[in-house]
């Protein structure tokens, strides 16, 4: 992975970090669906604005039809369904478990991009995903102990 890769990773985890700390704010007073209308609202402003700024809305224009069903799949997935789902865990669990384990879903996306897009399966991606799989029974209170 190339250092600038390395850094964008790095950005991810700490806005992604802290967004997780004011979701949970948020649903002390909003349900799910009202966190995420507002929170489309306003990042649609704000990469709409970029997008019509920097030109990159120009790249919309020829498109393919498989592109247009990957981004409905991927607004209707992402943006809607596992937002709200997320939002939900979050009104009803603590934070520190819904995070770590909302956060696995990288996982699903690699078995998915090995089976669909022919991606090597390499035994440190075995590894890495057994580590995963450990790390959700841990923090499920699986073993126990059970949080909320």
């Amino acid at each position: 992975m190339s250092k600038l890769a390395l850094l964008y990773c790095l950005i991810t985890v700490i806005a992604w970090g802290v967004a997780s700390v004011l979701d949970k704010v948020m649903m002390r007073e909003l349900s799910p669906w009202a966190a995420v209308f507002a929170r489309m609202i306003i990042g649609t402003a704000i990469v709409g604005a970029y997008a019509v700024g920097s030109g990159a809305l120009g790249e919309l224009r020829g498109v393919s039809v498989g592109i247009w069903a990957a981004l409905v799949g991927s607004a209707l997935l992402g943006s809607l369904i596992g937002q709200v789902a997320y939002y939900s865990a979050m009104r009803h669990a603590d934070a520190s478990s819904v995070v770590p384990i909302t956060a696995t879903y990288p996982l699903v996306g690699a078995m998915l991009a090995i089976g669909l897009l022919r991606e090597p399966l390499t035994a440190s991606k075995v590894g890495g995903a057994l580590l995963v799989v450990a790390g959700i029974i841990l923090l499920s209170g699986a073993f126990g102990q059970q949080n909320g």
